[in-house]
Formats: C-alpha cells, sequence, structure tokens
C-alpha cells in the first residue's frame, strides 16, 4: 500500500512537472506572439509611414507636372504672342511702305508684298497646272517642329501636297498633328525621330526645344558661345542646355517607306541637330527620287561626334545632288566677350562684307537640287522637271527655274507636245510678270 502511494506522489509530480513545463511553453509562446505581434505593429507603422512619404512624393510629383505643363503653355502663349506681334509688326511694315511709295496702291505693290511673304509665286501655280490631277508633291521633314509656320508652303495647292513630318517632341507632334500645313493637304506627323536604324534609341531633351538631339550636346563648345541679335544677347550656358533623357521610337527612311507603301519622296528636310548624315545614310532606294534637299549643316561641333557640313556635302554630290545656297546662317558672338558685335555701329550687319560682322558661322542650312541640264545630270521625266523647278522658284532660286524650263521646253521628248507650247506660254508670261518687278535703274539685257 505504501508503495502504491509512492509510485502515485511520483506520477504526480510528473504531471505537475509536465504541466508546469506546459505553462511554461505556453508563456513562452505567448511572449514570442506578443513580439511577433509588435513587429506586425511596427511593421505597418512603417508601413504607413512608407505610404505617406509616397503620397507625398506623389503630390510634388504631381505639383512638378503640373508647374512644368503650366510653364510650357506659358512659353507656348508667349511664343504665340510673338508670332502675333511679328504679323502685327510686318502689317505695319507693310502699311509703312504703302505710305511711303508714291506708287503703293498699284496693285504690282500689293503682288510683290504677297510674293515676299510667299503667299503666291509667279511661275509655281502655273507649272502645276500642267501635272496630271492628283499628282502631289511628296515632302518629307524629319525635325518638323513649327513646319505650320513654314511660309514656303503657302505658295503651294494644299491638294497637291502630301506631306509627312517626324517629330521627337511628342507634344509638339499632337499639336502639328490638329493643325494644317495648307487646305486640302494630306498631312501626318509621327511622334518619333528619324536616325539611320530603326529601333529605340536615347534622345537628349534641350531647355531650347530646337536643341534637342540624339546626340550629346558639346558643352565644352557651346558654353563659350553668346546667342545675339540686334537687341538682345543670351549667354548660351544659362539657356542651352540638356535637361532630360527619354527614349524614343526612330525610324530609318527606308524602313518607313516599306513599311507605308510610299514609292517615292521629292523634298527632303532635315533639321535634327547633327542626325541629318546617319538618316541619309539609312534612307535606302528612297533618296533616288529626291529633287531636293534642304538640311542642316555644322561648322563645329556643337554635338559630340555631329558630322560637318564637308561630309553631308560628299554625300550629297555622291548621290547626285548640287549645292546651290546655303540659307539660314546661324551666328554666335563669344561669352567671354562684353562687346557684342551686332550691336556696334561700327560694324556692317550685311552679309558678303570683306570682314566679319556677326560673329562665328557654326549653323546653316544647305539647298541641295537635282541639276539634269548638267552634262552628267540624272534622267528626270518632264512631270520631275516642272516640280523641280517650282521647288526652285519656292526657295528663291528664280534663274534656275527658268533654266530648267527653256531646257525642258527643248527636251527631243518634249519639243513637238503641247507641252512644249503650254511652256512657252508660261515662261513668256512669267517672264513678264518678272519684268514689271526689276528695280528702278536697273539695266536689262535684251532676250535673244
Amino acid at each position: 500500500m505504501a508503495m502504491m502511494r509512492s509510485i502515485a506522489r511520483d506520477m504526480l509530480r510528473g504531471v505537475v512537472a509536465e504541466v508546469g513545463d506546459a505553462k511554461q511553453d505556453t508563456t513562452d509562446l505567448a511572449v514570442a506572439l506578443s513580439k511577433v505581434r509588435e513587429e506586425c505593429r511596427q511593421q505597418q507603422a512603417l508601413n504607413r509611414a512608407l505610404n505617406e512619404q509616397l503620397a507625398a512624393v506623389g503630390e510634388e510629383l504631381a505639383a512638378a507636372r503640373g508647374q512644368y505643363e503650366s510653364e510650357r503653355a506659358r512659353s507656348t502663349a508667349l511664343h504665340d504672342q510673338l508670332v502675333a506681334v511679328g504679323k502685327e509688326l510686318l502689317a505695319a511694315r507693310r502699311q509703312q511702305e504703302v505710305q511711303q511709295d508714291p506708287n503703293g496702291s498699284h496693285p504690282l505693290a500689293a503682288d510683290a508684298r504677297r510674293y515676299r511673304d510667299r503667299d503666291t509665286l509667279i511661275l509655281l501655280p502655273r507649272l502645276f497646272s500642267l501635272l496630271a490631277a492628283g499628282d502631289r508633291l511628296v515632302i518629307v521633314d524629319g525635325g518638323a517642329r513649327e513646319v505650320d509656320r513654314d511660309c514656303r508652303w503657302r505658295a503651294f495647292p494644299g491638294d497637291r501636297l502630301q506631306f509627312f513630318g517626324f517629330e521627337p517632341d511628342r507634344a509638339e507632334a499632337k499639336r502639328l498633328k490638329c493643325g494644317s500645313i495648307e487646305a486640302g493637304a494630306k498631312v501626318d506627323f509621327y511622334p518619333a525621330g528619324l536616325w539611320g536604324t530603326s529601333g529605340p534609341v536615347e534622345f537628349q531633351h534641350n531647355n531650347i526645344g530646337g536643341g534637342s538631339s540624339i546626340l550629346a550636346q558639346n558643352r565644352a563648345v557651346t558654353d563659350r558661345w553668346k546667342f545675339e541679335n540686334p537687341t538682345e544677347i543670351a549667354l548660351a550656358r544659362d539657356i542651352f542646355f540638356p535637361i532630360r533623357t527619354e527614349t524614343i521610337d526612330a525610324v530609318s527612311l527606308a524602313d518607313w517607306a516599306r513599311k507605308t507603301g510610299i514609292d517615292r519622296i521629292e523634298f527632303l528636310k532635315l533639321n535634327v541637330q547633327g542626325a541629318e548624315l546617319q538618316i541619309l545614310e539609312g534612307s535606302g532606294p528612297v533618296l533616288d527620287n529626291v529633287l531636293g534637299v534642304l538640311i542642316e549643316v555644322a561648322f563645329v561641333e556643337s554635338y559630340l561626334e555631329r558630322p560637318m557640313f564637308s561630309d553631308i556635302d560628299q554625300f550629297l554630290r555622291r548621290a547626285g545632288f548640287t549645292f546651290f545656297d546655303l540659307l539660314a546662317h546661324h551666328y554666335v558672338g563669344r561669352a567671354a566677350s562684353d562687346a557684342n558685335a551686332q550691336h556696334l555701329t561700327l560694324v556692317e550687319p550685311k552679309l558678303g562684307q570683306l570682314v566679319s560682322s556677326w560673329g562665328q558661322l557654326v549653323e546653316g542650312h544647305a539647298l541641295y537640287f537635282r541639276d539634269p541640264v548638267a552634262e552628267e545630270g540624272p534622267e528626270l521625266s518632264a512631270p520631275q522637271v516642272l516640280k523641280l523647278a517650282a521647288l526652285a522658284e519656292a526657295f528663291g532660286q528664280i534663274e534656275y527655274a527658268f533654266e530648267l524650263l527653256k531646257w525642258l521646253r527643248q527636251r527631243r521628248d518634249v519639243a513637238t507636245t503641247k507641252m512644249a507650247d503650254d511652256l512657252g506660254r508660261i515662261i513668256t508670261e512669267a517672264e513678264a510678270s518678272y519684268h514689271h518687278h526689276v528695280k528702278a535703274g536697273v539695266a536689262q539685257r535684251v532676250p535673244h
């Protein structure tokens, strides 16, 4: 009996010990659970703090975006105001010309003003009347920013234009797409950049919209510049610099033409801040039908590894083009100089002088045309020559336009056709119109 009690006591002590161990385990679990809960509460608090920070960052980003859009809208509004002021100034100058010219009320004075503003030309409408119905001049503009303000296309009949523009700035491409070049023109704008190959490329947006480029800006060169006009100056380093980089879609002319089914381009304008040569090299056979090229060329390396005028000139000459003129000369002064050349009465503000007047020439727009009159010139159809002559007049090469037409009239495949008679009439009428605008006192050569 005593033994049984001893065994029972031992068993009871074992149970009590197990119960104690169980209580300790429960306590340990409760402590661990408490720690886990505390860690969860801390993590939740951290998450709430992170969410609040993220929300604050989102608000700051939204505010920054709003400010950016506001500044962009303000910049656009200021630009539009400047354009409006320019138009008012032009109108005032026209009125002043009429008041100062005793013959200003004569219809020819009004015609001359319309001609200068490219509202109408003399040869161009007559030449397009000889083309087949529906035959359009196909134009590609690489770097199409503000092309809707380019007066050189005003004189072209809208129903004779087919215009394709490429502009990497999506907002500008959208604006252009909503606008129009000329009424009746077929127009399409692509929010993409032209390049030598197709695919994504890194694009540097510049503080000055027109300075954005696929190539990196060479600030070791450009920060030394000073921009001048007759009344103002600005240091390049203060306004001309990259602000952000974006990956954009790029396409080559050859790939674009193949995908869209475009079989010809007749005029090519490129103003893409250094990418011009790469675009030409990636144009493929589509370049063969181009009649004229207006292309930005550089004389200094304002963008790293930018091709120079000599590189582009050699390429285009090998492709069968002839250089005609350099337009839109871009001169810069020097940031280190307190003297501003364009503001000095000592300096003659005209081109073609014996000494420089406006600083360093860094860029310009080179004008090239096909020249079928040359001994080894390209073989062009009669409609191609008519379009070439129209382009020549539109870009100020009046005498070349007449040379082309007189040469075409005598060409074997045209000389005995009705087109020869039409060309004879057009040449006579147009020359008479131009003779009405000859400056007083200028001797004229007798036609032969």
